[in-house]
């Protein structure tokens, strides 16, 4: 995983991360045929996961965080 531009903490305590993936760690997670980009995910401990759980694709960090906001995220940068 690269480096994180947030990191937003969910009511139940679960971390969500707003980050740049790559097309590899993409399709390491089952996401085939996907570039690389801006993306919220996940921790995911699914033997099938790789580690992460990608939630959504976004086009540029101001949508990745107004994303974050509207899910009620307490976020960090």
């Amino acid at each position: 995983m690269e480096d994180f531009l947030a990191i937003g903490t969910a009511p139940n305590g679960e971390s969500i991360y707003l980050s740049e993936l790559s097309g590899k760690t993409l399709a390491d997670n089952g996401l085939l045929n996907t570039s690389g980009g801006l993306y919220l995910y996940e921790a995911c401990e699914a033997a099938n996961s790789f580690g992460i759980r990608v939630l959504a694709s976004v086009p540029s960090p101001d949508a990745g965080y107004r994303m974050m906001d509207l899910l009620g995220l307490r976020v960090s940068a």
